[in-house]
């Protein structure tokens, strides 16, 4: 007799092949994140300094005087006296200032795949900084540059701004003051980004106890601190050049400008200017930039003409715009001068975040020279308006009405009547005895009544 003896079948378990796989897909996420890229280093160009200034040389491992158009590179360090001043910056992206009794290092500096990395570190004192039109085109378009600025107790990320860092020590206080655009504002973490605090123009935050603080807007003690970091913003030579012939393509009005900039008193205000092609319509658009912080201050933008006389065109246009996240003037007005006295004045209104066109005419009706234009914005009340910008674009002149030339046909026709009005006026030689004249039947037709064309 057989006997048949089956052995229970075990029940199949899927947990080990699943633990496996997550264990491979970790393993391969953290080798990603944590295994060295290709990259290529990048640096910071030192552009002057001024009193007690020292860098740190990495090969002879001792500090000395920087020398100006030497690189700042990762691992390097400067710092400062009582009376020293370091200027530096990554060519037209980002400008920054280290102040007096400060020390600041470069803690990684780089160009990984598409993206440039900046990250230094503030120890103590103040650093000023401001990024400029190119820096914000990368940031908006790919995200192709980083830059981050550390302290001993804060992470700072500027989005395209002019800013101040106070890196605190003993009281454990960071301040972050901001005059244009935005900065991120977040305390640091081992594991884990903590959120961060956005703090936009004439906005101040402090970070206390590892806490940021509900930014408040700059009062006038506060903006004094702040307003020393405009002065990075100041263009070289070839920058003045770049602008004058960017100029050029902004509009018709240009064909009579032959120079163009900024007015402001540095102690209460400043005023920006700057031609820059849009990346997606490829037209050059010029941008304003204003601070009127106190009270009765004033600002703007001069442009010097030649040989425009205004009689010759009917008037102005162009297409004006405000920009996102920045303010909008309470006080604008645009002026034509004529050997220093104002002729005509002109005061937009209403700006909106959509291109709207505006037109303005000059009702001269005789020969008037022009030669300086200026975009004028003022603070004359207290208010949130202050500080902005404004676009512009499509500047041009608007030609006078054309006048018909005279229909060769009117003349052949006008001619033809006179000579018909000759012919009946004058007498007709007849044998027959003279009598009393007659007048004709037709002799009364208006020889300036115009027969319809052919």
């Amino acid at each position: 007799m057989n006997i048949r003896i089956e052995k229970p079948q075990q029940k199949t378990s899927y947990w080990k092949p699943l633990v496996v796989v997550l264990v491979i897909a970790v393993g391969l996420l953290l080798w990603f994140r944590v295994a060295p890229q290709p990259s290529v280093p990048l640096a910071f160009e030192i552009l002057g300094f001024e009193g007690d200034a020292q860098i740190y040389d990495l090969k002879s491992h001792s500090w000395r005087a920087p020398k100006r158009g030497e690189d700042f590179a990762t691992a390097q360090k400067l710092k400062t006296g009582a009376d020293g001043i370091i200027n530096l910056q990554v060519e037209n992206q980002i400008m920054l200032r280290l102040k007096e009794n400060a020390e600041l290092s470069d803690k990684e500096s780089k160009s990984q795949g598409k993206k440039d990395i900046y990250k230094i570190h503030l120890e103590k004192g103040v650093l000023l900084g401001a990024t400029t039109k190119e820096f914000e085109r990368k940031m908006a378009f790919g995200k192709s540059v980083s830059f981050e600025v550390t302290t001993p107790h804060s992470i700072v990320t500027p989005n395209g701004a002019v800013f101040r860092i106070l890196a605190g020590r003993g009281s454990n206080e960071d301040i972050v003051g901001v005059l244009r655009g935005s900065v991120e504002m977040a305390a640091p973490s081992l594991f884990f980004p903590k959120k961060g605090v956005r703090i936009h123009g004439l906005e101040m935050a402090r970070l206390i106890d590892g806490v940021v603080q509900t930014p408040k807007k700059v009062n006038a003690e506060e903006w004094q601190e702040i307003k020393e970091s405009y002065e990075l913003l100041a263009k070289s030579a070839a920058m003045e050049a770049e602008q004058i012939n960017l100029s050029k393509l902004a509009g018709s009005f240009f064909n009579v400008v032959f120079d163009h900039g900024t007015f402001f008193t540095p102690k209460i205000g400043y005023a920006g200017r700057e031609f820059f092609k849009d990346p997606d319509s490829g037209q050059v658009l010029l941008e304003t930039e204003y601070d009127v912080f106190p009270v009765g201050s004033f600002c703007g933008v001069y442009i010097k003409t030649r040989d425009f006389d205004i009689s010759k065109y009917t008037g102005l246009s162009f297409e004006i715009r405000r920009k996102a996240e920045e303010g909008v003037p309470e006080s604008f007005f645009i002026e034509f001068k004529s050997r220093g006295n104002v002729v005509r004045r002109f005061a937009p209104r209403n700006f909106e975040k959509d291109w709207t066109r505006v037109e303005f005419d000059f009702h001269a009706t005789k020969s008037l020279i022009v030669n300086e234009v200026v975009f004028v914005f003022t603070n004359a009340r207290v208010g949130e308006a202050k500080k902005g910008m404004l676009e512009f674009r499509n500047i041009n002149l608007i030609p006078l009405p054309e006048v018909a030339a005279p229909d060769p046909r009117d003349a052949a026709l006008t001619a033809a009547v006179s000579a018909t009005q000759l012919s009946v006026s004058q007498p007709v030689p007849s044998p027959v005895a003279p009598q009393a004249s007659v007048p004709a039947a037709d002799s009364s037709f208006s020889v300036s009544k115009k027969a319809s064309p052919e």
